[in-house]
């Protein structure tokens, strides 16, 4: 059988840090993302909700989406499927997504190379285009830290673009 193990980079360990430029990015996991969707999916968390720019803290929160969708991190644990008393699709997608933190005085110039964040203008969803890959993105904990959530399959793209724009951070 041919080995073409050279053609590619290794995968990297999942949980590392990289710092540089006045930034810090790491991987992390979580222990559990439930996606929750319907009309009424904003109150059906007794979770405090991220949204760009706010801060959320801690280690459970959701994260609006749209309108009639969120994803709970570390939430109450829910059994899978439609729940019909409150009209809500239910889902564990805690292996469909990757997690990486960004913080440091640059994480906001770094990111601002992937896509245009004002922090002056609020937006309900914490959905975003960056470095061309769909993702969750929102302030945790602090104003310059970011955590980030992409699917699984771009988290070596995710963190590629990210590393190599931290480079020509000045």
């Amino acid at each position: 059988m041919r080995d073409d193990s050279q053609r590619w980079a290794p995968p990297r360990d999942r949980v590392v840090e990289v710092t540089a430029s006045g930034i810090a990015i790491r991987s992390f996991d979580i222990a559990r993302l439930t996606m929750i969707s319907g009309t009424r999916a904003l109150t059906a968390t007794q979770l405090a909700i991220a949204d760009w720019p706010n801060t959320v803290e801690g280690d459970s929160y959701a994260i609006s989406l749209r309108r009639d969708r969120i994803l709970e991190v570390n939430g109450p644990a829910r059994p899978d499927g439609w729940d019909a008393d409150q009209n809500l699709a239910i889902c564990d997608v805690t292996d469909a997504y990757t997690q990486v933190e960004i913080t440091g005085p640059a994480a906001l110039s770094l990111l601002n190379r992937g896509t245009e964040l004002d922090p002056n203008t609020p937006s309900r969803s914490a959905a975003r285009l960056l470095f061309g890959l769909g993702v969750f993105l929102y302030r945790h904990g602090h104003f310059d830290t970011y955590r980030i959530h992409a699917g699984s399959a771009q988290d070596e793209a995710l963190w590629h673009a990210l590393t190599d724009a931290a480079k020509h951070l000045t």
